[in-house]
């Protein structure tokens, strides 16, 4: 596998572990706006959740590893988060999280999906940032020495 490869596949596990653990804060969240508090829930809501998170997660391959100008950045960023509410939003009437009689359920699950979308972003953003730093200082380094190691 090739070094971007690897960082591609890194980003996808990291952003799966983000989406898992934002999707079940918000799923508790929503439970407790909308289910009855003594409400049992049955093992599937969490297999639900994994496949939710992995498809959301696909979404990571819509922006691509080279440079790219900051007008398609930012249409990449909206491509995306459409993405994420479709996938989100298809699970939620697919598994029956919303009831289709209840306009104010998709209202709450959309300021989900942007909470998250916001927090996932910001992470993976500051670890491109830190690592921009990083090979910056190396250059940095490397032109400072004449390239001697």
């Amino acid at each position: 596998m090739t070094e971007n490869g690897k960082k591609r596949m890194a980003e996808f596990l990291l952003t799966f572990c983000m989406v898992t653990t934002g999707g079940l804060i918000v799923c508790t969240v929503y439970i407790n706006i909308f289910g009855p508090h003594d409400t049992l829930l049955k093992a599937d809501i969490l297999w639900q959740l994994l496949a939710m998170a992995f498809l959301c997660s696909l979404g990571n391959f819509i922006h691509p590893y080279r440079e790219i100008s900051r007008r398609r950045s930012m249409i990449n960023r909206c491509l995306h988060y459409l993405y994420i509410n479709v996938v989100v939003l298809g699970c939620g009437y697919g598994f029956a999280w919303i009831d289709r009689e209840n306009l104010f359920m998709p209202v709450v699950m959309i300021v989900g999906i942007l909470l998250v979308f916001v927090a996932v972003a910001s992470v993976i953003w500051r670890l491109h940032a830190r690592e921009s730093e990083n090979l910056n200082r190396k250059l940095r380094e490397y032109q400072r020495t004449g390239g001697v190691d």
